[in-house]
């Protein structure tokens, strides 16, 4: 029997109580079996991704971070937030000393959408080194 087989046994039970709380909590038959389906996607990949050590000897826990996957993790992360915050400073500069109104909340949305995009392509460009 494979080493693994306990860690997908318990991601197949957890992504099916997902898709079965979602479905007891409203959400439509189809957008529950599409949440639950990708959460097991996610789950059947996490192993071969990369960014995790694998120690089948585990069971139910096999993934673990090593030093290097973590520094690249607060390195992306450092990225992220500096560049964040450069432009959290931009919009407040500009919209408290130029253009003298309220910041707009799609300002802050694409502030935050500035700074995800920079941690995964900061952590993709990482990885690869």
């Amino acid at each position: 029997m494979n080493r693994m087989f306990s860690y997908y046994l318990s991601r197949v039970l957890i992504s099916a109580a997902l898709g079965g709380i979602l479905a007891l909590a409203g959400s439509p038959w189809w957008m529950s079996v599409s949440i639950g389906i990708l959460a097991l996607a996610f789950f059947v990949w996490a192993p071969r991704s990369g960014r995790y050590v694998v120690r089948a000897e585990s069971g139910m826990a096999p993934l673990r971070r090593d030093e290097r996957t973590q520094i690249i993790n607060d390195r992306a992360a450092r990225n992220a937030f500096v560049v964040s915050m450069l432009a959290t400073a931009a919009a407040a500069i500009y919209f408290g000393l130029v253009a003298r109104t309220n910041v707009p909340v799609m300002v802050l949305d694409i502030t935050f959408a500035v700074g995800l995009l920079t941690y995964f392509v900061s952590d993709a460009i990482l990885r690869r080194s």
